[in-house]
């Protein structure tokens, strides 16, 4: 039962992306408050007694148009109550369109809509604007409402200010004096917002609009409606609506499990959950004696097979880069691969396989892979590097979009996500200068001595043989994306905007390069890391897949959990930099001369850059907040320039702490999903058919002075939660990534724009966006008619964000110096 005192607020959630950043405002404003959320086509049979149980609704936000019945839902019977269900309701964007589309107002298209954008509105300093004057929220919305009489709805803020619209946007686009920003119900607790308070560009006095909401809807409360709660559904509750995604207690895979492609071979041994003792890592430190990441590569004697590196030697960087990890892969190593909508993961091991079905781990990869990793822990490590061994790989875009349950069709040879589980390994800390060979093999410490003896010869740079490949002599032919087709589809972008079913849509192409066969990329990785240095590079081979990354964007790192208050509790940190907004360095040509910071600076301050960035990380809290709780989020920088190699970007970092009990995988609780959410969002409801059927207890986070998000939950979650890449996809997530299938021609996109990274046997983890990447697959070469030489075929994405301040020209232009900072490898 929840706390006597304490007072409930309903969400109700269009599919927007910013959803969870309101639940986080009202929880930590709002001392007594427990949120729950619903979505907007949530099946409950008798709404009005549903809604006895709340002190108050939140209308939310969300993409479409309030006259589409789909796009509002349920929202719209929240104006239709009769006066003995009367409740509080406040609407948010849509949830204000909505209010004003019911008692006799419209809404039509912004000439210029607002994204991300920082406007004054003035208010008429009475009912929720009291004493609040003129404040400095966010706007979101393509669409403006009109009130044609004042019979019903009392209009309580605008926006006055004349439009700020970039120089290059045309003159006779020009928005309407005033625009309504605020209203209100004359006799029904009805109030509405056209502007978002939770963003973390809307100033204070938009977020004490939320206290003087809550404090006139108590009062209203008090004066009309009954002081005892009934809180029915909380007694009465159904474990069986929800989907988990945990793993279950036993999740070994014995050799009697494994099922032979032909005979012979060994297996490793694979622990239970229950019994298994800890990895320990068998370790030694070394002086790096001027070794770099190519002679070690020669040194550990890779061959042409599968390989594993994650490289921040070209450009390193104590906040993104400053340890490299090279995987040392056997025929023996265990490979984990899964196809979209196979519903099976795939484990290889030398001469075996086996196919697991995953409706043991809630029908989702991740279920699965977190009950992998929590079945293989390590102690033992060095604690000042970040990987001990554990899952290497990539999750390419189409096994992320089924996390929003974006269904797409696979290709039969092309796994979506394979990792390969390191057990042995070697880190570079190149702050330190030190070398960490290490196994988690168990009785593997002479394999760790012959490669710590060989690291340590002194060995002269000729002998050496990883070198830059001679790109002339790949005889290379680049196939560019048609312009045209291109600009037409950034008019196809800005129509959807236009239309309200976006804030930001991140529209990609691709380019192909037809290139002679190289049994090894490794020479051309080489060569593209010369060129384009990246703290977050990457050499990845795994299967007939080979990617060469030199990616400057971190998707996401989470921490070794620490144990804190007398071992009782442990906390990781979980990071995300997003990069939105690109200038070049050399935008004259490289033979003239970069232009500096200062100059990147200013250009990357025009309200478009930043519009495009705020929109990613009000995204990327939304993701984070549904995992880490309210109160347990932080933006330590925002929109700061950095530079690259090439360019210029606009970053931002976003953390999040995960708090969690001391457990055991046994006593780990579900974690739950529902149709159209991210698994590991913890707000949202399974459809249910009555009040009695929802489970609020398991859905709520109750508001404390010690805030902290439901136990057991790992940076596993917060990476099923917070895919695909909110910088590849545009916001709201689900809607924009619907919108560029379409506009894209549903197309795959494959690894680029999906994430590459490990999993660490110590609890901590870290993958960046694969973008400024080329990658081919094996048996997919082309051949010349006249030579019959085989040939390969590499894939290289680019694209931008695209908003309403977008133009074609410009858009076209930052897509093609994306292309290039990766094409250079081939020129």
């Amino acid at each position: 039962m929840p706390h006597p005192n304490s007072c409930r607020i309903l969400l109700i959630d269009a599919y927007d992306s910013f959803s969870n950043n309101i639940v986080s405002l009202l929880e930590e404003r709002l001392a007594t408050v427990q949120v729950t959320v619903i979505k907007i086509d949530q099946q409950i049979a008798d709404f009005p007694v549903f809604l006895c149980d709340f002190d108050a609704v939140v209308a939310g936000p969300g993409p479409g148009h309030p006259e589409n019945a789909s796009d509002v839902g349920i929202i719209a019977q929240l104006w239709q109550l009769s006066d003995e269900h009367l409740l509080p309701v406040l609407g948010i964007c849509l949830g204000f369109q909505s209010l004003l589309v019911a008692f006799g107002g419209s809404v039509v298209p912004l000439p210029q809509p607002r994204h991300g954008i920082v406007r004054k509105v003035t208010s008429s300093d009475s009912s929720i604007f009291e004493g609040l004057g003129r404040i400095s929220p966010v706007q979101y919305h393509s669409l403006h409402a009109l009130l044609h009489c004042h019979q019903e709805l009392e209009p309580l803020a605008w926006d006055l200010e004349a439009d700020n619209r970039d120089a290059e946007q045309k003159a006779d686009v020009v928005n309407p004096d005033a625009i309504l920003m605020a209203a209100k119900h004359r006799t029904k607790p009805f109030w509405a917002l056209q502007f978002h308070p939770e963003s973390i560009c809307s100033d204070q006095a938009s977020q004490q609009l939320i206290d003087n909401w809550w404090t006139e809807a108590q009062s209203w409360n008090s004066q009309h409606r009954l002081q005892t709660r009934t809180y029915l559904f909380n007694e009465l509750r159904s474990e069986t609506s929800l989907k988990s995604v945990d793993p279950p207690v036993d999740v070994h895979l014995s050799s009697q499990q494994m099922c032979p492609r032909t005979t012979g071979g060994h297996l490793m041994d694979h622990p239970t959950t229950a019994d298994a003792s800890p990895y320990l890592v068998i370790h030694r430190i070394l002086p790096l004696n001027g070794l770099k990441v190519p002679q070690i590569w020669d040194l550990l004697q890779i061959d042409e097979g599968d390989a594993a590196v994650l490289d921040s030697e070209p450009h390193q960087r104590a906040d993104t880069g400053s340890h490299s990890i090279i995987g040392c892969l056997g025929s023996t190593t265990l490979k984990l691969e899964y196809y979209v909508n196979s519903g099976k993961v795939c484990l290889r091991q030398g001469a075996y396989q086996r196919f697991v079905d995953l409706a043991e781990y809630g029908d989702t990869i991740f279920g699965y892979v977190k009950a992998f990793m929590s079945a293989r822990k390590a102690t033992g490590g060095d604690a000042h590097i970040p990987f001990w061994g554990g899952l290497m790989g990539y999750i390419n875009y189409e096994a992320c979009l089924e996390t929003i349950d974006i269904r797409t069709p696979g290709h039969p040879d092309r796994p979506d996500i394979s990792f390969a589980f390191i057990e042995r390994s070697v880190v570079i800390d190149h702050q330190h200068q030190r070398l960490h060979v290490q196994s988690i093999k168990p009785g593997d410490e002479d394999w760790v001595e012959m490669i710590s003896s060989r690291l340590a010869l002194d060995i002269t740079p000729t002998t050496f043989r990883s070198v830059p490949i001679d790109p002339s002599v790949l005889n290379s032919v680049i196939t560019y994306p048609d312009q045209t087709s291109y600009m037409t589809k950034i008019r196809s972008c800005q129509d959807y905007i236009y239309s309200g079913n976006s804030y930001e849509l991140c529209l990609t192409n691709q380019a192909t390069v037809d290139s002679s066969h190289l049994r090894s990329p490794w020479p051309l990785y080489l060569h593209l890391r010369s060129v384009n240095a990246a703290p977050l590079s990457a050499y990845m081979r795994l299967g007939s897949m080979t990617l060469l990354s030199s990616s400057p964007e971190r998707f996401m790192r989470w921490t070794r959990p620490t144990v804190s208050n007398a071992s009782t509790t442990r906390t990781s940190t979980v990071q995300f930099r997003p990069i939105k907004g690109t200038v070049k360095r050399y935008p004259n040509g490289p033979d003239e001369p970069a232009i500096t910071l200062k100059q990147a600076t200013a250009l990357l301050s025009t309200s478009k850059e930043r519009a495009e960035n705020l929109m990613i990380v009000d995204l990327i809290r939304h993701d984070l907040h549904g995992v880490v709780g309210s109160g347990n989020l932080c933006v330590p920088k925002l929109m700061v320039v950095e530079e690259y190699a090439t360019l210029f970007q606009l970053v931002t970092v976003v953390e999040g702490t995960l708090i969690n009990q001391n457990t055991t995988l046994s006593n780990i609780p579900s974690l739950t999903t529902s149709p159209g959410s991210s698994p590991g969002t913890s707000r949202s409801a399974t459809p249910s058919s009555s009040a009695s059927d929802f489970d609020h207890q398991s859905r709520r986070q109750c508001k404390s002075s010690n805030r902290s998000a439901p136990t057991s939950k790992t940076g596993i979650d917060v990476l099923a939660a917070s895919l695909p890449p909110g910088s590849m996809t545009g916001a709201p997530k689900r809607r924009s990534c619907a919108l560029l299938r379409q506009i894209e021609g549903e197309k795959a996109r494959g690894v680029y724009s999906g994430v590459v990274g490990y999993m660490d046997v110590g609890g901590g983890g870290d993958f960046s966006v694969v973008i400024r990447s080329a990658f081919r697959w094996d048996h997919d070469p082309t051949y010349q008619t006249y030579s019959r030489e085989k040939r390969d075929t590499w894939t290289i994405g680019a694209g931008g964000a695209i908003t309403a301040l977008s133009t074609e020209q410009g858009e076209w232009e930052e897509m093609v110096a994306k292309l290039g900072s990766t094409l250079r490898m081939f020129e």
